[in-house]
């Protein structure tokens, strides 16, 4: 076939696999590559005539999804910088299915994608450890809030980015065949371990339980994976702790942040004036916070009034602040409500909150469903190992008990369908084997 050709897999085969790189950069660099390789794929999905891309159950409910967006979206015309992340959503699904794709015609997955993901680890990991002890990193910036960022400066998603990365990077090391349950991966155990570490030092705690999160279900379903996660664990308590030792510039103590702190702000020490206009669960906590509390508050106030389809993406937005939902002292308004699943109930109504709630029962059906063949196996599956890893990622960005960030914001809706790109095209892949 004529796409393939150096010029297209080197642009969008092999800018695929360094997307991640792309969001680090810069949304207009992301941007401009998710919408090149949409059509660049769909171009030879239609060309070729190759339907199953389109003509499939997971098409079929982003499409669905999509619409209960786009008519909240138009139902609910605030103005049109508050509709375009509502309109323009179909791409993210389209995204999905480019790459999987661009997956499945190029042959990707090599020692050179693994080489580039140490060295883009070791960038971060370096740069982040020189913030934490001097209080700037290389390019200048500083330390903020107490919290290490690295490249992201001021807005301090840092863990959040390489907590949706590193499956990202565990993908290539099993699929390039770099990965085996016989091979010594000490190597890479000490490298995941220390963008562990720093996952740890960003102080991002929704992050840090996610990451928990992802290697438990790992560990649950992946009987290969088990050792290497043990050493990974062993290895980030030992550098924890060692790191902990070291004289850093702002005095930084992730452990308080991260335990103490939260304890404090979940029983509401310090918030007790708040609690005629926010009760607590039981008269004893918060849900996470005295703010996050406030948050869901008002996005159930909104709920009521707009059930079925939503206020829109950006509904919340506009409307925690009317007088009619307005809580005590102007609390719990924010630029979205902190949790996907408030989120998209505010958003999208009940029609959304449906979809969304059916699409994390799925996922953790599939888990149970791929562990059990994997057990069956008696050799190691790279193919099926590697598909039980995207579903961990997927599960972890889908879970419903955390605090989130915007779930229509730019680079966080990328992440999002990135690793639902792999798991498209290694379920595809591993249903046409057995068939």
């Amino acid at each position: 076939m004529n796409f393939q050709n150096n010029i297209s897999k080197y642009l969008f085969g092999y800018g695929l696999c360094v997307f991640p790189l792309f969001l680090l950069i810069g949304p207009l660099i992301s941007e401009i590559f998710l919408i090149s390789i949409i059509f660049f794929s769909f171009y030879y999905i239609f060309k070729l005539n190759k339907s199953y891309f389109y003509s499939n159950r997971y098409t079929i409910f982003f499409i669905i999804f999509y619409l209960s967006v786009l008519i909240s979206t138009l139902l609910n015309f605030y103005n049109f910088d508050y509709a375009i992340s509502g309109i323009m959503y179909f791409r993210l699904p389209l995204f999905a299915l480019a790459s999987w794709f661009v997956f499945e015609n190029y042959k990707l997955f090599s020692k050179k994608i693994v080489i580039f993901y140490i060295f883009f680890f070791s960038i971060i990991i370096i740069d982040s450890l020189i913030q934490y002890i001097t209080g700037e990193n290389i390019i200048g910036y500083n330390i903020l809030k107490s919290r290490v960022s690295s490249f992201f400066g001021e807005e301090l998603i840092l863990g959040g980015f390489l907590t949706r990365v590193l499956p990202i990077f565990l993908l290539f090391l099993v699929l390039g065949g770099m990965f085996h349950e016989k091979k010594n991966n000490i190597y890479f155990a000490l490298i995941l371990s220390l963008v562990v570490v720093i996952i740890y030092l960003s102080g991002e705690r929704s992050s840090f339980f996610l990451l928990i999160l992802f290697f438990s279900t790992l560990f649950f379903t992946t009987k290969y994976l088990r050792k290497f996660i043990i050493i990974i664990t062993l290895f980030s308590v030992c550098f924890s702790f060692a790191i902990s030792k070291i004289p850093s510039s702002d005095n930084l103590n992730p452990a308080k942040r991260m335990f103490q702190k939260s304890y404090l702000q979940i029983i509401g020490r310090g918030e007790e004036q708040y609690e005629k206009t926010k009760k607590k669960f039981f008269n004893k906590f918060y849900a996470f916070s005295h703010d996050h509390h406030g948050h869901y508050l008002l996005s159930y106030q909104i709920f009521k009034d707009h059930p079925v389809i939503g206020t829109g993406p950006k509904g919340f937005r506009y409307l925690c602040r009317n007088k009619i939902y307005i809580l005590e002292n102007n609390d719990g308004c924010s630029t979205h409500p902190h949790n996907t699943y408030m989120q998209i109930l505010t958003s999208n109504g009940i029609v959304g909150f449906s979809l969304i709630t059916f699409s994390f029962f799925f996922f953790l059906f599939e888990i149970f469903k791929y562990r059990k063949k994997l057990n069956q196996k008696k050799e190691f599956d790279k193919y099926l190992i590697s598909q039980n890893i995207a579903l961990a990622a997927i599960f972890v960005n889908l879970w419903p008990l955390i605090p989130t960030g915007n779930f229509f914001n730019n680079w966080l809706s990328m992440i999002y369908f990135y690793p639902i790109s792999f798991y498209l095209y290694l379920k595809f892949r591993n249903e046409k084997k057995i068939s």
